[in-house]
């Protein structure tokens, strides 16, 4: 029987990560939740489930009624705050928490904690309690409670230093000029550090990282690795940031029990850190094959789309809209199997003439992938033979379109605007 996972909250942008990296398994049924309206109804397979904030005080009694109504296993958190939250009340919560004990995600959701942690160790960052002579600066300013690159200020000088110092939810640290470094990491159930891979955030934006690319895992990081995994309580994933200082040696930055954005990038390598954690906690034992090939990771943003019509049938035409350019439109083909995964009747409605069959088989279109297939000749009007009650048209001609918007009063679309009608 497959697992029940519940990811929360369903559209952070790790959450995207998380369901890439499980959604496929055989093992695992995804089901998103989340506190807001927002995308992430576009993404997921199931319907995201709502759920009150954290703050609410109805928050784990609703949260409890969800587990119990969709028979949740699992609930893999995808940040900070709710990783404490929901560690710190485990025992009320009757589904099992994927991520580390509540020590170790205590000690890293407020940085002033790791920091004291770990202040006697080689790579930890120079914290600064009080006003600094002004030939020390520029240090960095950063919330004690806060991820990634966001909040953080560059202090130029002791004045501003200064304005900021009674502010106790900021920490004061060394200036880290340097290159910047996540190493994503897993502990299995037994405490054992299993894999470490690091990873350059060679562009960072918005605290996210839109290129990445592996470097050497030198003796330095797997020693920093070990001696965090030796002081906190993980299991599963995890990862830890670090970047250079002024004279090029590696100091902490942040530890976090969350999935990171950017873990997919070691999927693409073999190592599916997600799908591990849920494995580990099941009791299996796994075993971590890294691939050798380069690799380099780019992220774009992308917009997605929520159209207010509702349909059941599907007109698509032949020409220039399934086949563009002697190629199939792999788009629109994702679109029509998403189409029949609904239940949705696809229609095929082409002018191509008696060669239609042999043109499919010619491009490996089996005709059976469609509920019909109107051939019209040359001078037909495609909006006769199209009943449009609930239906919508696709062609790249706009003439034809012209017609059947006019004719039928029916939503219509580009080729371009395709990709708009994928869910996920």
């Amino acid at each position: 029987m497959r697992k029940k996972v519940l990811i929360f909250p369903s559209g952070a942008e790790n959450a995207l990560e998380i369901n890439e990296a499980i959604k496929y398994s055989i093992h695992v049924e995804v089901i998103p939740a989340s506190g807001r309206n927002d995308y992430s109804e576009l993404i997921y397979e199931n319907e995201v489930r709502k759920l009150p904030f954290l703050n609410e005080l109805n928050f784990i009694e609703d949260l409890n009624k969800l587990i119990e109504k969709d028979k949740i296993d699992l609930i893999f958190p995808t940040d900070d705050t709710a990783s404490l939250f929901l560690v710190e009340n485990a025992s009320i919560i009757n589904a099992k928490i994927l991520s580390a004990d509540f020590k170790t995600n205590l000690v890293c959701r407020y940085k002033k904690e790791t920091y004291t942690l770990f202040k006697d160790e080689f790579f930890c960052p120079q914290i600064y309690l009080k006003v600094l002579e002004e030939e020390e600066y520029p240090i960095f300013s950063k919330p004690d409670v806060g991820q990634g690159s966001q909040g953080v200020q560059l202090i130029k000088s002791k004045k501003h230093h200064e304005s900021l110092i009674d502010n106790n939810d900021l920490i004061f640290v060394e200036y880290l000029p340097g290159k910047e470094y996540t190493i994503d990491c897993f502990t299995d159930r037994y405490g054992e550090l299993l894999f470490s891979g690091i990873r350059e955030r060679a562009e960072v934006k918005m605290g996210i990282s839109f290129r990445s690319r592996e470097v050497y895992l030198t003796d330095e990081v797997k020693q920093i690795a070990e001696k965090i995994n030796s002081k906190l309580g993980f299991q599963g994933l995890w990862f830890f940031q670090l970047k250079e200082d002024c004279n090029g040696h590696l100091k902490l930055l942040e530890v976090s029990t969350r999935t990171a954005g950017t873990m997919g990038f070691f999927r693409h390598k073999g190592v599916n850190l997600p799908l591990l954690t849920i494995y580990d906690a099941l009791g299996m034992d796994v075993e971590i094959f890294k691939y050798g090939y380069e690799l380099e990771l780019f992220r774009v943003t992308k917009n997605k789309f929520k159209y207010g019509l509702e349909y059941d049938t599907v007109y698509v035409d032949y020409d220039d809209t399934l086949i563009v350019n002697g190629k199939v439109n792999i788009v629109l083909m994702s679109f029509i199997y998403q189409c029949k995964n609904n239940g949705k009747i696809v229609k095929l409605i082409t002018k191509h003439g008696s060669k239609l069959h042999m043109s499919l088989n010619f491009y490996s279109i089996s005709p059976s992938l469609f509920d019909e297939i109107i051939v019209l000749k040359m001078e037909d009007k495609k909006s006769d033979y199209i009943e449009s009650h609930k239906a919508i048209f696709i062609d790249n001609w706009f003439v034809e379109r012209r017609e059947v918007r006019l004719a039928k009063d029916m939503p219509v679309f580009d080729v371009d605007t395709v990709e708009s009608l994928i869910k996920n």
